[in-house]
């Protein structure tokens, strides 16, 4: 009779013998793929690299979107990190017959390597003989698309290396967009309308010809951010219809390199070096002038200040005046493109589009732009306005809303998620990034369009500010643009157009981001502002160059892209700022007496206004007796204007009752009587000891006089009893 222990052991063989058989039935493709303990999983297109395993990388695929009649091929690299030699690599293409029925499953699949239906291998595997270790080999594998694809939309592809010993297994995924042959099957087109953005972190202040950096030498220049962006945008502009989306800071920024200019230095214009004229510079505008002239294009404010928190800080003046100066300098840097006054060349306007920092905004900011800017149109990020629904319960890029001033505004709302997947371009990025983000930009236009393939569909594509792909990521995006099937470029003026049909729908009423200038920088930021102002109320008919320089410095402070970790750049932007206006303002000064003497009722002293700025100012130099006091001064001084680097004296009344010392306060002030500077103490002593040495002094040539007659009458007398003439007598000492 058999024991428990036998029986128990019988159990757990017929278990796990069990398990073993029910393993291929139980597991789906995805569990599989996990079950080696070596798997490493990444997103689309490559697997990190570590010590203990290998990694594989897709590099390229051909063609990027496959028809009926096309034989895939990948291609890529796989990479040996186990610490020993491996061999007999096995290299599979895998796919699926079914599609992807939203963005989420894409993002599931490229981020854990799940896909909800069957993967399945597609062509030949090829075997790589040997890999040594730390080494790096290529490898390619095919297949036909017309064995698994028979209808639009975007389908997985996987490549799965696995060692012959079963020790190690690695995959890469991508996606593949199917255009079919069919025409009843093709979608009825995808409207794409990119925004181009030119923009940089803002590099003046209040010194002329002044950059706060270097770093804009490196980037007008060949393989820079700025030029690579401007190449690959004057090679697809036309093709494309980009929209040019331009900061009048940078045009202003980038124009001082033409020429001889300085770079550092202090808040007083001293300690700065002398930079030679920039020839990338002046190329890069010759470029920009000839490529976006006629083109397609709206400006940003100057240094594309963060309009959300000006408005929510009550600071519109300083949104409006960034608007103005910024249409100011790109009329005259690009006259082709906005018109001389940056308001349209002919009669062909500028787009006033907006598109505000992140792409937030509330009612109150729209108002803003609205009223404060003449916006027309406004770019906000997915999710900030409810879109034009579409039949299919899909929304899509446009959008209408009203502002607080009744004004109808059309809303474009670029796709987030293609902004998200935008900002991973780097110059940097290994052939794998790039490959993928190429192809993830593809797959997901194609994800768009299959959700409504009959629809008319609308999307905006609005890179991240301070954008920086590599010159093949730039080209190649633009050139899937122009390529694929499913995509219609259109400008963004065009969609403007459509959005202002459809139905009107409210943004939020309030809406700040954590990310927006912080309260105190605002406080900061408008302390300087009034600082300006009384700064340019004390200057003479100033020339426009200096007034617009000192409106750009003052938007240069509350860019937007001083948020975040950028702060600190905001905060020094605002003392620099600050420190200038101060020590120009000590450049005018009083110059007058400590104490003066009033030798009777009624005088006058001097007081001397000096300036040591380069431009003419006009003042008036009030001077205020105590209340009460027997002093009175004036009438004030009537406004007096002094030349540069010139001295002029002006003449103060004063006129007393009483004796006694009494002290006036001197005060010089602005045309508007703003007070400039501190005040000067003048201590008055008023005393009677004029008048009264008068007196003395007449009274005594009185006596003087009254004592010469009598003695010249006694002389005569003398003269007359002695015979002599009266000389005679006076001579001879006669007795007087």
């Amino acid at each position: 009779m058999p024991t428990v222990r036998s029986v128990v052991r019988a159990l757990g063989t017929l278990i796990a013998v069990l398990l073993v058989a029910a393993g291929p039935v139980l597991a789906v493709p995805a569990v599989r793929a996990s079950a080696s303990p070596e798997l490493q999983q990444r997103s689309s297109g490559t697997v990190a690299a570590n010590s203990h395993t290998l990694a594989i990388s897709i590099t390229g695929m051909s063609p990027r979107t496959a028809t009926q009649n096309s034989t895939v091929t990948l291609r890529g690299t796989l990479a040996n990190h186990t610490g020993s030699a491996v061999s007999g690599v096995n290299v599979q293409a895998m796919t699926s017959t079914s599609v992807f029925n939203t963005r989420a499953e894409m993002a599931t699949f490229a981020d854990s390597d799940t896909f909800p239906y069957y993967i399945r291998p597609a062509g030949q595997a090829k075997t790589i003989t040997s890999v040594p270790s730390g080494a790096t080999v290529s490898w390619s594998v095919s297949f036909d698309a017309g064995q698994y694809y028979d209808n639009f939309g975007v389908f997985p592809v996987r490549v799965q290396a696995s060692t012959a010993d079963g020790r190690f297994t690695v995959t890469a995924r991508t996606f593949l967009p199917y255009w079919p042959s069919d025409k009843l099957q093709q979608p009825a087109g995808l409207q794409v309308a990119w925004i181009w953005p030119l923009n940089d972190t803002p590099q003046q202040g209040a010194c002329a010809n002044t950059l706060a950096t270097t770093e804009l030498s490196g980037s007008v220049a060949a393989g820079g951010r700025l030029s690579t962006l401007l190449d690959a945008g004057a090679t697809w502009a036309q093709r494309d219809h980009l929209t040019w989306n331009i900061d009048p800071a940078l045009l202003s920024d980038v124009s001082v390199m033409t020429s001889k200019y300085h770079t550092y230095g202090h808040a007083d214009c001293t300690g700065r070096f002398t930079e030679k004229p920039s020839t990338a510079a002046a190329d890069w505008l010759t470029k920009l002038r000839r490529t976006t002239a006629g083109q397609p294009a709206f400006l940003t404010s100057y240094a594309n200040v963060d309009v959300a928190a000006l408005s929510h800080a009550g600071l519109d003046a300083n949104i409006r005046s960034a608007y103005e100066v910024g249409r100011t300098v790109a009329g005259q840097i690009l006259p082709q493109t906005f018109g001389p006054k940056g308001t349209g060349t002919g009669d062909d306007p500028v787009l006033r589009a907006a598109w505000p920092a992140d792409g937030l905004a509330d009612r109150g900011v729209l108002t803003s732009l609205a009223d404060d800017a003449g916006i027309n149109t406004l770019v906000l990020a997915s999710g900030e306005a409810r879109a034009r629904p579409s039949a299919d319960g899909f929304d899509d890029a446009l959008s209408r809303t009203t502002s607080d001033i009744g004004t109808s505004v059309p809303v474009l709302l670029a796709d987030s998620g293609m902004t998200t997947l935008l900002g991973g371009a780097s110059p940097s990025a290994s052939a794998s990034k790039q490959f993928a983000l190429i192809q993830d930009y593809l797959a997901q236009t194609a994800m768009i369009m299959s959700q409504g393939p009959h629809l008319a569909r609308t999307l905006v594509v609005a890179p991240p500010s301070g954008w920086n792909p590599s010159p093949a990521e730039a080209n190649a995006l633009l050139a899937a643009t122009k390529t694929a099937p499913w995509l219609r470029s259109v400008s963004l003026a065009a969609l403007a157009s459509e959005a202002a049909h459809v139905p009107s729908r409210p943004l939020k009423a309030k809406q700040v981001s954590r990310a927006e200038l912080s309260a105190s920088h605002l406080d900061d930021v408008r302390e300087t502002g009034n600082s300006v102002s009384l700064f340019k109320n004390l200057l003479f008919q100033p020339p426009a160059s200096v007034t617009n320089r000192l409106a750009a410095a003052v938007a240069a402070t509350a860019s937007s892209a001083w948020r975040g970790e950028e702060a600190s750049g905001g905060a020094q932007a605002t003392a620099n700022l600050s420190s200038y206006l101060s020590d120009s303002e000590e450049k005018v000064k009083l110059i007058a007496s400590k104490k003066i003497l009033l030798a009777g009722t009624s005088g006058e002293t001097p007081v001397s206004v000096l300036n040591n700025l380069a431009w003419p100012v006009q003042v008036q130099v009030v001077a205020t007796a105590p209340a009460g006091s027997q002093l009175q001064v004036g009438p004030s001084s009537q406004l007096v204007t002094v030349l540069p680097r010139k001295t002029r004296t002006v003449r103060m009344p004063l006129h007393s009752s009483a004796i006694g010392t009494t002290t006036v306060r001197l005060q010089l002030m602005t045309q508007d009587g703003s007070p400039l500077g501190t005040a000067q103490q003048l201590s008055v002593e008023v005393t009677r000891f004029g008048r009264s040495l008068l007196i003395i002094i007449g009274a005594a040539l009185g006596i003087l006089v009254l004592t010469s007659a009598y003695r010249l009458h006694r002389k005569r007398n003398a003269g007359d009893r002695h015979g002599g003439s009266p000389d005679q007598t006076a001579d001879a000492g006669g007795a007087g």
